[in-house]
């Protein structure tokens, strides 16, 4: 099982705050770090809070780390042609020392696509525009001169070089009718987003159906897992680090009893470490191979070490 860490840049964490828990996590041991591609906070709160470039900041960490994998999750494909895209993962890979792990999505937040002046389709032309930018990026990092004629894009002899030591890609997200079926026809790996245990294996299944379609096996594709983790040694301790980055999110008709059993419900690293590991071991055997998680104490780093000693140590030691 490989581990890594994410960096919700629309938060309000700076850059040393960033490069902080880079260096943490690649002393910790964990596999990868991963910055989320957003242009602005989501209200009155965060819009005046740091919002760093992802792209920018990775090439900064390349320089601060020596040997943690650097990436997105997920780049917008409709904030850059994949073009451009692909040459700036092209050089973060170069400068990193060949680093770069590749996630990208279809985009939903449509109120900085607004804000920002740049166009929010329909979904099921972002969905095309998805598609038609892995092609695209696979195409200019294998082949010289590359071209490409679709719905969404057209280039015309495009050139990128260095080309990045892999050209693997992943593709992030949920849709079962649509975006699954991308992952099976073009990605090299999948990333699921906080779902329950039974609700990824559920999702699975789909995509299991949409490889067959494809004539591809699904262990093919890499599988990685992103979701909120927060544990503790023990009942008391998970309490109370609970209460004080979710208790805030109780709903006004919730009791706090039920409000703690949703979310260990439905968020499978947020408990015991028992408990969590309970859980990480059925997402393993789903084939889960990559567990993506941020922590809500951003750059206090209190709870990216107690899971780096409580949890990682059951499940390095056996791989």
């Amino acid at each position: 099982m490989k581990f890594g860490v994410q960096i919700e840049n629309h938060l309000g964490i700076t850059y040393n705050g960033v490069r902080k828990v880079a260096l943490e996590a690649e002393k910790a041991g964990f596999d990868g770090l991963f910055v989320c591609d957003h242009l602005m906070g989501r209200n009155e709160e965060t819009y005046r809070q740091p919002c760093l470039d992802p792209w920018v900041t990775l090439g900064a960490l390349a320089q601060a780390t020596k040997k943690i994998t650097l990436g997105t999750l997920v780049s917008a494909v409709g904030f850059r042609y994949p073009t451009l895209l692909a040459k700036m993962g092209a050089t973060l890979d170069l400068v990193s020392g060949g680093r770069l792990q590749l996630t990208i999505g279809a985009g939903w937040h449509e109120p900085e696509y607004k804000a920002y002046g740049i166009p929010f389709p329909a979904i099921a032309e972002r969905m095309q525009q998805l598609r038609e930018a892995v092609q695209i990026i696979r195409s200019v990092w294998t082949e010289d001169q590359a071209t490409f004629d679709g719905k969404q894009f057209k280039i015309g002899g495009a050139w990128c070089y260095p080309r990045p030591v892999s050209s693997r890609i992943w593709v992030g997200g949920g849709g079962e009718k649509t975006l699954l079926r991308i992952v099976a026809d073009l990605a090299d790996g999948w990333n699921a987003v906080g779902l329950s245990v039974d609700e990824y294996a559920r999702k699975l299944e789909i995509l299991r159906m949409f490889c067959e379609n494809a004539g591809r096996k699904l262990n093919t594709i890499e599988r990685s897992y992103y979701g909120s983790c927060l544990v503790g040694s023990n009942e008391n301790e998970f309490r109370e680090s609970f209460n004080r980055y979710y208790g805030q999110y109780r709903k006004a008709e919730e009791s706090t009893e039920t409000f703690v059993e949703r979310m260990r419900s439905t968020r499978p690293l947020v408990g015991t470490a028992t408990e969590v590991a309970e859980n990480m071991k059925g997402l393993q055997e789903l084939g889960v191979s990559y567990l993506i998680l941020y922590f809500p104490d951003k750059d206090g780093l209190g709870l990216l070490r107690r899971f780096a000693d409580l949890v990682m140590p059951r499940f390095t030691a056996a791989s």
